[in-house]
């Protein structure tokens, strides 16, 4: 239903879209990539500080 939403223009004109600027896009890219970079610090934290792994490396 989101994608009929973004594509349809008819439909897309009474939810009053419009596209996003190249500095909009950054904006949203960078935001949507801190969560990721936070968790792996975090692991990388768990690991160093507790002796954890938290996930091993598999011997090939």
């Amino acid at each position: 239903m989101q994608i009929t939403v973004v594509v349809v223009p008819q439909i897309a004109e009474v939810f009053k879209l419009v596209p996003l600027s190249s500095t909009q896009w950054i904006y949203t890219i960078a935001i949507s990539i801190i969560p990721l970079v936070i968790m792996e610090l975090q692991k990388k934290f768990e690991e160093v500080k507790f002796g954890k792994t938290i996930y091993q490396k598999v011997a090939r």
